[in-house]
């Protein structure tokens, strides 16, 4: 017995995307939350250690007679360490989306009626929110990134300090 399957004729149109389950839903906005959490978390441990570092670089080299080199590269050293201690502060400061009390966030709902909160509720906005989170977890990534970049580029000025005021 053979099985004769047929194939649609084409219409020109493309065919619709498949609906995405309530499961692939949560699975998405998980997996971007936990991204969040995680580099919130990376941010967190890097903030502690660059506020001591800098602490500790400006108790060191305080009333210090340094030589013109050394005091070059450690205002360069330290001020890349600063630099990146914003952009550490700048991944952790909360950031709500672009659009901040935007129909579909909690920013909003703390401000309409009840009868706003039931209506806004029952509008599906999971693709937007897993979008918006996926924007928030992508600025923090790289502003995490570039801190620890600037923290690695700030070694080499420090060390070339520390070489200079040794000499």
């Amino acid at each position: 017995m053979t099985t004769q399957t047929t194939v649609p004729a084409p219409t020109g149109q493309p065919e619709p995307a498949p609906a995405a389950s309530d499961a692939q839903w949560t699975a998405a906005r998980t997996e971007v939350t936990g991204e969040i959490r995680q580099t919130d978390a990376k941010a967190g441990a890097l903030l502690s250690a660059l506020a001591v570092t800098v602490a500790v670089l400006t108790a060191t080299v305080q009333g210090r007679s340094l030589t013109g080199a050394a005091t070059a590269l450690v205002w360069l050293g330290g001020g890349a360490l600063v630099v990146a201690l914003v952009m550490v502060l700048l991944a952790i400061c909360p950031m709500l989306g672009p659009a901040e009390g935007a129909r579909g966030s909690f920013l909003y709902w703390a401000e309409c009626l009840p009868e706003q909160l039931v209506a806004d509720l029952a509008t599906d906005r999971r693709a937007e929110r897993i979008q918006t989170l996926s924007r928030i977890a992508r600025r923090k990534h790289r502003l995490l990134r570039r801190a620890i970049h600037l923290t690695i580029g700030a070694l080499v000025p420090l060390l070339g300090a520390l070489v200079a005021g040794l000499l």
